[in-house]
């Protein structure tokens, strides 16, 4: 009976040091567990970004490009883009850069801070520190610009700050538009400044 007694005892002390640690170890491994779940999750995801709005999906570095009616070519860069709306034909951008290729062999480049690329409408609407430059040596600043993605056409929509072959000048609206058919000007575009134009004449220019 004394021998029954003592193993009893034996086993409740056994219990009381083994069942603390079973438990230990039970906690331990849910804690790990947690873990591994919480690192597999970032993969998935990776490709989300956290701003004011929550998580939004972007696109990295995207490229558009495409050719006008009369064969012009027309690209955009940007750093990254995020779709607007349920739709996959919107796309707003940031730090855009495009080109303009003439089939005649000059170009026109533009960048902006952002842009707002709208395949269905034919146009890119860009905003904030825009900057336009001709081949023909015409640079122009204003703060918004549409772009016409199936047309040889850019126009601002705020004042022009510029310069030029014969010097500086300012205006309220800039148009850059392909050269009529039979005009006979020899220039494949044209860049209309209307609305209040001022020019500065820096002499000893062309």
């Amino acid at each position: 009976m004394a021998w029954a007694e003592d193993g009893y005892s034996r086993a409740i002390r056994w219990l009381k040091l083994a069942l603390p640690l079973a438990a230990l170890g039970l906690l331990s491994t849910v804690f790990m567990l947690s873990e591994s779940n919480e690192a597999s999750l970032e993969i998935p995801y990776s490709n989300i970004e956290l701003d004011d709005e929550g998580l939004v999906e972007r696109i990295v570095e995207p490229s558009f490009a495409g050719a006008t009616e009369r064969g012009d070519l027309i690209t955009f860069t940007a750093q990254s883009a995020r779709p607007e709306g349920e739709g996959v034909g919107v796309i707003t951008a940031s730090d855009v850069r495009g080109q303009l290729d003439l089939r005649s062999g000059g170009d026109i480049t533009f960048r902006a801070d952002s842009a707002t690329l709208d395949q269905p409408a034919g146009t890119a609407r860009m905003r904030g520190g825009v900057v336009v430059t001709s081949s023909a040596g015409y640079e122009a600043r204003t703060e918004g610009l549409i772009a016409y993605l199936d047309d040889t056409r850019l126009e601002s929509d705020s004042r022009i700050d510029g310069q030029g072959p014969m010097g500086t000048f300012t205006a309220g609206r800039m148009v850059v538009s392909a050269t009529p058919e039979g005009a006979g000007t020899g220039e494949d575009v044209q860049l209309l400044f209307t609305d209040g134009v001022k020019l500065v004449y820096r002499p000893g220019s062309d």
